[in-house]
């Protein structure tokens, strides 16, 4: 079966599971300063005039995220916490990116296993994005805003069930943010097979074509080649 160009790069569902239900049992992990990280973003946004602190490079002075990790031995190289991506020192490697395309920020891990020290973690931030979903043709509920820059009415995708890619869609980098749902990443062929084949855990590539909603059939990348899964089905 022919593998699609592009991937959305998502949070490995069984991994984070695990993952997410040690963090619940001890309310001291996870985010040790989001109210600080969160009062920066919007004081970045209002100084730069900016409708998102995503899109821009993090200033030197920023506050450091600090993050409170299990003494498990649960540290994949990939994983989201109250919107952030934290990624291991091995994934930053392999997915080699110029610092115009992503940024990578040290963090304080203020505890955590022999095995999270190990990962050396820092803060991801992909700054690339495009437009790359073809709305006329996608399910979902499009959700007018207004464009906080040029005053200009958008539209932006919330709900979906079924995304379709742009006909004509280039992508200008390796990985990118998609302009009409932004918190999707769009990763090439080139590396959803580098980071697999480097074993790198916590995340994974899921076909485009998937839908996102209701009784499914999901196919997503593996280090041989793709992968299905039934999703929803009773039996």
């Amino acid at each position: 079966m022919e593998l699609p160009e592009l991937w959305f790069m998502n949070e490995d569902p069984d991994v984070m599971w695990d993952f997410d239900q040690v963090l619940l049992r001890d309310e001291r992990l996870g985010l040790q300063n989001t109210r600080q990280l969160r009062l920066a973003e919007y004081a970045l946004r209002n100084s730069a005039g900016i409708s998102s602190s995503d899109d821009v490079s993090l200033p030197k002075d920023f506050p450091t995220l600090r993050l409170a990790m299990p003494q498990e031995a649960i540290a994949p190289d990939f994983f989201h916490y109250d919107g952030y991506r934290i990624v291991s020192r091995r994934l930053r490697d392999v997915v080699a990116q110029p610092e115009d395309v992503i940024q990578f920020i040290p963090i304080e891990l203020v505890s955590g296993s022999p095995q999270a020290r190990a990962q050396h973690y820092q803060l991801m931030r992909l700054l690339a994005r495009q437009p790359a979903m073809d709305l006329d043709r996608s399910e979902c509920t499009l959700e007018d805003f207004t464009d906080r820059i040029t005053g200009q009415p958008r539209k932006r995708a919330v709900f979906i069930d079924r995304f379709v890619l742009l006909d004509n869609l280039q992508p200008r980098t390796e990985i990118f943010r998609v302009d009409e749902a932004p918190t999707r990443i769009l990763a090439s062929e080139g590396i959803a097979h580098r980071v697999l084949l480097a074993g790198c855990t916590g995340m994974e590539f899921a076909d485009p074509a998937n839908r996102w909603s209701g009784m499914r059939i999901e196919r997503y990348r593996t280090v041989n080649g793709t992968a299905e899964r039934r999703v929803h089905f009773l039996d």
